[in-house]
């Protein structure tokens, strides 16, 4: 059996990793949309000294924990809830507050609101996007009717990166408040956009008992690996999620690097400085390569079109693996009109790797096949029978049975290497190849079409053995 999960997410270095044999500080993961320059040391230092307290239970009333919260937002602390991350907190409070459908989810928008809502057998509600934004308006509109049960935002919105309109959003939450209906707005990636604190409606939840504002630990202090989340509601709504909340959702790590790193206001603003000047570095050097667009966002990650390159999603990305970068390939992304991947701001060496890569792609591209009717160069091998797939469609094979490996480049980082790679020189491995070729599109199909050419050529003609 086929698992197909309904929320696809970026973020899977580790699994990249032990597939590919690479190390995993080889893998630059820019489809993980957290603080590049985090954790600070603070927070390790925390989780140092609290090793030996996995030796007992976690507090159950999360008392710290919820202080440092209350203190870094300045709201009271029975308005806190806390859970193995926000992601976790999106399942337990629909489990909780929301008994029928819909659940209104306007599009595009993060996955995990759909599984949630799918998990429990409840209806949902999509509300197509206008263009690449939300619709709030329609949204609205639904809220009005009395159909919705629940409505879940996301503001900066997952992909996008847009800002949603401030005036609908209240809009919003006061209509479902009059109805009774519970309205989730998830705020995971607001703390690390400028003026984030002045965006936020944390305090509007002393006001609307059916608000749950969303919020990130993990994001901007930059420590996914530690599963520790947080929401804000009414007191009242907080002491009915206690009365059937899971014990020991939050482990003492995970407790102590939060708290530790709620301290670090000082570190957070700067860090929010630093990406925004890389942000914009990194949208004029996207810019810069044919057929991509950036997306203006207001967050921490970005879209980029790539329609004007003629690559599916799924295609750059795999072919990006080439250099050991990861990319979010939002191609399974529900109501996102066109053809985009989502990157994340890293460092600034870093952003200057992925601009690299995407150019080489990019470029390569141009020379494959039928570009490239025969090689005049010849540099990559000493000797060959056929160049005709000199800029090979396989790239990157990923595959060692050929000759081809992983190696160290000379300014950094690593790339695919097909210098011990002669079998798609040989003639009838070509002739076989470019048969096979003509029933795809080494540019816009799955990668798994293209890579099973190669796997019945390779059948048919094996590499031969080496001396």
């Amino acid at each position: 059996m086929i698992f197909t999960p309904v929320a696809r997410h970026g973020g899977d270095a580790l699994e990249v990793s032990k597939r590919l044999g690479l190390p995993i500080d080889s893998i630059l993961d820019f489809s993980l949309n957290v603080n590049p320059y985090g954790p600070p040391a603070s927070v390790y230092e925390a989780i140092r000294n609290y090793v030996s307290h996995i030796r007992f239970y976690p507090e159950r009333s999360y008392s710290r924990l919820k202080s440092a919260i209350s203190g870094f937002l300045g709201m009271e602390e029975e308005c806190v809830i806390v859970g193995c991350g926000s992601t976790e907190l999106i399942h337990s409070i629909l489990a909780r507050f929301v008994r029928d459908g819909p659940v209104v989810l306007p599009l595009p928008s993060f996955s995990e609101y759909e599984a949630a809502a799918a998990a429990l057998g409840l209806d949902i509600r999509f509300v197509n996007p206008a263009g690449l934004r939300v619709d709030l308006k329609s949204a609205l509109g639904i809220v009005e009717e009395g159909i919705a049960n629940c409505v879940i935002l996301c503001n900066p919105n997952n992909p996008t990166g847009e800002l949603l309109d401030v005036r609908l959003v209240k809009e919003l939450i006061q209509s479902a408040d009059e109805r009774g209906i519970p309205l989730l707005l998830d705020e995971a990636y607001l703390d690390l956009c400028e003026g984030s604190e002045s965006l936020t409606f944390a305090p509007a939840v002393k006001e609307f008992r059916n608000l749950f504002v969303l919020r990130s630990l993990t994001k901007p202090f930059g420590f996914p690996g530690l599963r520790v989340g947080y929401a804000v509601c009414s007191p009242d709504s907080a002491r009915e999620f206690e009365s059937t909340a899971m014990s020991w959702r939050v482990g003492v790590l995970e407790e102590a690097a939060a708290v530790s790193a709620l301290e670090e206001r000082d570190f957070l603003q700067e860090s929010k400085k630093k990406i925004r000047s890389e942000k914009e570095k990194l949208i004029e050097g996207i810019g810069s390569i044919k057929g991509l667009r950036p997306v203006e966002s207001k967050s921490n990650f970005m879209m980029v079109d790539i329609s004007g390159a003629g690559l599916a999603p799924r295609n750059l990305r795999w072919r990006l693996l080439s250099y050991g970068v990861l990319v979010r390939e939002l191609g399974s992304v529900r109501g996102l009109p066109g053809k985009f991947i989502r990157i994340c701001v890293r460092k600034p060496e870093e952003n200057r790797f992925l601009l690299e890569a995407l150019r080489n792609v990019i470029n390569s591209l141009d020379k494959m096949h039928p570009h490239n009717v025969s090689c005049n160069e010849k540099k990559c091998h000493e000797k060959v029978d056929d160049c005709r797939l000199c800029f090979c469609p396989f790239y990157p094979c990923l595959d060692g049975a050929t000759g081809g490996a992983f190696v160290s480049r000379d300014n950094g980082g690593i790339v695919w290497g097909c210098k011990d790679c002669n079998w798609v020189h040989r003639t009838e491995v070509a002739d076989a190849v470019l048969d096979g070729l003509s029933r795809i599109n080494v540019r816009s199909d799955d990668p798994e079409t293209i890579l099973n050419v190669r796997r019945g050529v390779l059948k048919a003609c094996p590499p031969r053995p080496t001396r």
